[in-house]
């Protein structure tokens, strides 16, 4: 089952089980609203209680697990891409059981050296977290394999009219809020003015249309493009052979 879910910075909410009745549920966060953590602990209690029945023992319980994707860094102290919770005793190291698991993944720290680690597990997940943070980039595109034939399910996706309606109009409101707010930030304090302020909040507008236009060549034709950002065709055309040489 996959659905969207009302937080605007919610991408998705994916929910699914497993094999062996372990249900999984996947979050994708891009912007950090200070609750991560008690929000994930309310879901994983909301999932492992839902299906109990009346007259259902404890027992039949399920084991929940929950990752959560996240376009922010939510553990500041340290490099870890991956940060894995579950009941566990401290004192005597022993686990309480293995019902409750919850994933943080941390799409930011991607670049910072110590997870240049050459394990496998390790660069298998960085592959994957490439793939969920920049699947057009040339970079994603030469890691191939699984990868790859991901890159050839999402292109399909991209066909269907609703999914990139939606795509488009939640990219296009994150860049341009987040260039906006930065430009208008670094204006506002060197200018002190409504001014500078004002100017700020113009060339950010700018520089979030012109990151979301790159970020659509791949799944959208430059008439589309322009219609949809108000560039004209001549423009997006230039932006498309400026990034081909990149």
């Amino acid at each position: 089952k996959k659905e969207y879910i009302d937080n605007k910075y919610s991408i998705l909410d994916i929910k699914a089980i497993l094999s062996n009745e372990v249900k999984v549920n996947i979050e994708v966060q891009v912007r950090d609203t200070d609750d991560m953590l008690k929000r994930s602990l309310y879901y994983w209690a909301k999932n492992y209680s839902i299906d109990l029945k009346q007259g259902e023992f404890y027992s039949d319980l399920k084991s929940v697990i929950c990752i959560n994707i996240l376009n922010y860094k939510i553990f500041e102290d340290d490099e870890h891409i991956h940060h894995k919770f579950t009941l566990y005793d401290k004192k005597l190291k022993t686990d309480y059981n293995p019902d409750l698991e919850l994933h943080f993944l941390e799409l930011n720290k991607l670049d910072l050296r110590k997870n240049s680690s050459k394990t496998k597990d390790l660069k298998t997940l960085t592959n994957w977290l490439t793939f969920i943070k920049a699947p057009n980039s040339p970079k994603t595109k030469k890691l191939g394999g699984k990868i790859y034939k991901a890159i050839d399910v999402l292109t399909e996706l991209s066909g269907d009219e609703k999914i990139r309606e939606t795509y488009f109009k939640r990219h296009m409101m994150l860049i341009e809020e987040n260039s906006v707010l930065k430009k208008a930030r670094q204006e506002g304090r060197q200018e002190g003015r409504q001014e500078g302020r004002q100017e700020g909040r113009q060339e950010g507008r700018q520089e979030g249309i012109q990151e979301a236009v790159i970020s659509f060549l791949d799944i959208l034709e430059d008439e589309v493009i322009a219609l949809r950002t108000g560039l004209s065709i001549e423009a997006v055309r230039n932006l498309r052979k400026s990034n081909s040489k990149m």
